[in-house]
């Protein structure tokens, strides 16, 4: 298994490459419900769909919104 934070850059970038070549949404489960912050990671998610974040701008929402207490 990956450490956490690898896990977490994963699973925004693999949504962020699922975009990039077409798709139209993705689909979590474990990556989203498994995470120490899920609400911050789900939101991190639609960010990178649905508001056109780069990896890096949808990991740091995730921080961003779990330094401020975001479940």
């Amino acid at each position: 298994h990956y450490p956490l934070r690898r896990q977490r850059q994963m699973c925004i970038r693999d949504s962020y490459n699922a975009i990039q070549q077409g798709a139209n949404g993705v689909d979590m489960g474990r990556n989203i419900f498994q995470s120490d912050a899920p609400v911050s990671m789900m939101q991190a998610v639609r960010g990178v769909v649905h508001e056109g974040l780069t990896p890096e701008q949808g990991l740091q929402m995730f921080n961003d919104l779990k330094a401020k207490g975001t479940k």
